[in-house]
């Protein structure tokens, strides 16, 4: 049995291609666990953004209800104790006069 002799250059050149392909691997390990993070990121956003818009449209009805005309007079009469003015507590005054 020939013993071979360790060639230097060719244990360098292997420790060397070992290295890179475990840091090519490391990186594509981590890139592929960012990428879904991310993916559930946006899922998470998009699930809220329509939550969001949801309480935009109820928000939108809760105001157009509230600013009623109806409602605001019937409020204004029963609980402020408001009445429609005489005729003749109505002053009218022209353009440009001031008190």
């Amino acid at each position: 049995m020939v013993r071979r002799k360790w060639n230097l250059k060719g244990i360098a050149l292997g420790a060397a291609f070992f290295a890179a392909s475990a840091a090519v691997l490391t990186f594509y390990v981590w890139y592929q666990t960012e990428s879904v993070k991310l993916g559930l990121d946006i899922a998470k956003l998009d699930d809220r953004i329509r939550e969001l818009e949801k309480d935009i449209e109820a928000l939108k009805l809760r105001k157009a209800s509230l600013l009623d005309p109806g409602r605001v007079e019937r409020i204004a009469r029963e609980k402020l104790g408001l009445v429609d003015p005489e005729d003749a507590a109505v002053v009218y005054e022209r353009p440009g006069t001031s008190r």
